[in-house]
């Protein structure tokens, strides 16, 4: 951005020159030279401080890791990598025989049990029978019903839906292959798609004038030439990097810490929707304050032409 405001100065002297005939010479030439300098530190220092860019920006999207909930072989694959799914839509299913023999099998005690109970319950009411017996039974039902939620729910786990709006990527499951209810061994990799985050890392001298709700604007080089309107949604209270964790070791603070970037969430207030942004696309962000408003429209200029600028990044 500063070569931009520098060749725009030297096109305006230069005009400045030719329409007003000025001589040059060592004096103009000073005086220029000197001016510029002045002007092009008061800008950028003001447009850094209260209208700052960053060209750390990412669209951010969560995964989520798709573990079974049971051990079994799976039977059939139900998805299409990167087909847009929807929340409950089958991604894949394991073969159910195991799980539907044990569903049959409490069912079927179950059945037995609830019998003996009533059963029970009639011959202690005529005195033929003893409460024990009556209780006895009401614990077994109980348990085996119980167990019978148990079996269906790894019954029901055998298909595998989508948690959310998204879609698979890098899908490597085949049937055939064994499904394991580990944490660390998940089958497939979904991507929400039904919260898009945008951040912007900003340096920590003008958070100060870094607002929830400043106006703010975002480019693309994938899309040149378009500038889209947007606000600043949150701004993050904690950084990784002064982040500690119980531990043995005491801790060490290093005398050149790393200045961490800040976090700022930014939420667009243009439709999206009808252009193809790959999740985890960079940009380049400027948030504009209530304070030093008329140079505004210097960065607003700037962050057009490195917007038409992108044209020229083809290759």
């Amino acid at each position: 951005m500063e070569t931009l405001l520098i060749l725009t100065y030297s096109s305006v002297c230069w005009l400045i020159f030719k329409i007003f005939k000025i001589p040059v010479n060592k004096w103009s030439l000073t005086t220029v030279v000197l001016g510029g300098v002045l002007m092009m530190a008061t800008i950028l220092a003001g447009m850094a401080y209260y209208h700052p860019a960053s060209v750390t920006a990412r669209s951010y999207f969560i995964t989520t890791p798709i573990v079974s909930n049971v051990r079994g072989k799976v039977i059939e694959v139900n998805v299409t990598p990167n087909e847009q799914l929807q929340k409950g839509d089958i991604l894949c299913k394991i073969d159910p025989v195991p799980f539907q023999a044990q569903v049959d099998n409490i069912t079927s005690q179950l059945d037995f049990a609830q019998k003996r109970l009533e059963e029970s319950k009639t011959l202690a009411a005529a005195s033929a029978g003893s409460i024990y017996d009556v209780e006895s039974f009401e614990k077994e039902v109980k348990s085996l019903e119980a167990q019978l939620i148990a079996a269906q729910f790894n019954l029901d786990s055998t298909v595998i839906t989508a948690p959310t709006s998204g879609f698979v990527t890098h899908l490597r499951l085949k049937p055939g292959m064994m499904a394991v209810p580990l944490p660390l061994a998940p089958i497939m990799t979904f991507v929400n798609t039904d919260e898009p985050i945008f951040v912007a890392g900003f340096g920590q001298q003008p958070m100060q004038n870094i607002k929830q709700g400043n106006h703010a604007e975002v480019i693309f080089p994938g899309i040149p030439g378009r500038i889209f309107q947007a606000h600043v949604k949150n701004i993050l209270g904690a950084l990784a990097e002064g982040q500690l964790s119980p531990s043995l070791a005491m801790v060490n603070v290093n005398a050149h810490i790393p200045e961490g970037l800040i976090p700022v969430f930014i939420e667009f207030d243009d439709d999206m929707s009808e252009f193809f942004l790959p999740m985890g696309s960079v940009g380049t962000v400027a948030v504009y304050s209530e304070k030093w408003h008329h140079v505004t429209i210097i960065r607003k200029m700037l962050m057009r032409m490195k917007s038409w600028q992108n044209f020229a990044k083809f290759h």
